[in-house]
């Protein structure tokens, strides 16, 4: 998990962010990696950057993939920092949409 914690910080780095990004596109369809993603975007605003960049990227997943995450993407999107609740709440649409 801790290469994910790296990569998810490099998202946020201009020099790494396109490596880490194709990392991550790589991994739309990978259940485990979303999953490690939810547990990382748990830990809360106060675990650093980690937990935001998990957010983002967990609202590019498939509808199909986030709909087995639901009751913990509803925790995220309860949390007070927008910086998370919002990619949380952007999951959920795509979740209602479908």
């Amino acid at each position: 998990m801790d290469d994910l914690r790296t990569k998810l910080i490099d998202t946020t780095d201009q020099r790494k962010a396109g490596a880490a990004m194709t990392f991550f596109e790589a991994r739309m369809n990978d259940g485990a990696t979303l999953a490690a993603l939810v547990e990382i975007a748990l830990e809360g605003e106060d675990a650093g950057d980690a937990p935001w960049a998990a957010a983002n990227i967990i609202a590019e997943y498939p509808a199909t993939l986030l709909k087995r995450h639901e009751a913990e993407l509803r925790l995220i999107a309860a949390e007070q920092w927008d910086y998370l609740n919002r990619p949380a709440k952007a999951a959920l649409a795509k979740i209602d949409a479908n």
